[in-house]
Formats: C-alpha cells, sequence, structure tokens
C-alpha cells in the first residue's frame, strides 16, 4: 500500500466514524425532585411503612420476562416510580410499583393505589436532607373509616 493510499483509507475511516449514526441518548434529565433510592422509616418499631423506594423513570424502560428475557419498552414517557413496603411479619409485605406524578410545580410525588379491599393516595414530601414524609391516605371498600398516615423515611 502506498503512503498517498494509506492516508486516504485512514481519512475515509475517519470521516466515516465521525458522521456515522450514534446511539440515541436519553432526551429529558431528571428533574428536581427527591433523591432516588432506598427509603427506611426513621421509627424502627413502625406498624405502617417500613422502606419505600424512589426512582425517575427517563424515556425506555427495561422489564424481566417470565422467561428470564428482557423487553425494551421505547417511547415511555418521563416519571417517577415509588414502591413501598409495609410492616407484616414475619417479612415485610411489598405494595408494588406505582407510577408517581410530580405535583404542584415540584412540591411532591403524587402515586396511587388500588389494592382491592383499600385505594392509596400517596403523597412524598422533602423533609430536609436525605428525608421525606411519606403521606398515606387510605380510602376502605368496607365500613372502615378512612385513615392518614404520616411516616418520615430517611435514604439509607
Amino acid at each position: 500500500m502506498t503512503l498517498t493510499r494509506y492516508f486516504a483509507s485512514t481519512a475515509i475511516a475517519a470521516a466515516a466514524a465521525l458522521f456515522a449514526p450514534q446511539a440515541a441518548q436519553a432526551l429529558c434529565a431528571e428533574p428536581n425532585g427527591p433523591e432516588p433510592g432506598m427509603y427506611e422509616n426513621v421509627d424502627s418499631d413502625t406498624r405502617s411503612i417500613t422502606r419505600m423506594r424512589v426512582e425517575f423513570v427517563c424515556g425506555s424502560e427495561r422489564t424481566q420476562n417470565p422467561d428470564g428475557s428482557g423487553t425494551i419498552r421505547h417511547g415511555a414517557d418521563p416519571h417517577w416510580r415509588i414502591w413501598l413496603w409495609g410492616s407484616c411479619s414475619p417479612t415485610d409485605c411489598e405494595w408494588g410499583a406505582t407510577r408517581a406524578n410530580m405535583m404542584e410545580r415540584g412540591a411532591y410525588l403524587y402515586g396511587h393505589y388500588d389494592q382491592g379491599f383499600a385505594e392509596r393516595d400517596v403523597q412524598v414530601f422533602p423533609e430536609g436532607d436525605d428525608r421525606l414524609r411519606l403521606r398515606i391516605r387510605s380510602r376502605y371498600d368496607d365500613d372502615r373509616s378512612a385513615r392518614t398516615s404520616v411516616n418520615i423515611m430517611e435514604l439509607r
């Protein structure tokens, strides 16, 4: 290979790499809101919510299929997700995940659980550094009256 051909092929390869389509980048940024992560109730003897996980979902979502493979769903709109665990024995009861939206221009997150026997409105407020105030209003489908619980959760 002549020196001229070498430089020409190198220049063509460099130009191709420079203008090649790049992998899609996330088109959203995590907004102001709670620090994503796992939170625990500051009251270790609570009979209410023991743990809470908060995350921000930006764009595509990956889900686990029963056969172990994964599925990627593209185009999901950016949103928050909350998981809750309630005090149960011998281990905590996972409530599962629910979608949450930022309300009142970033004042708090709001999510909703429909557990069949009860519907629960969940609000998550900032409560100082590494702490969140979790307020849950529960409405039952039997003769029990609605109730509200408030817990302080700390990032772990």
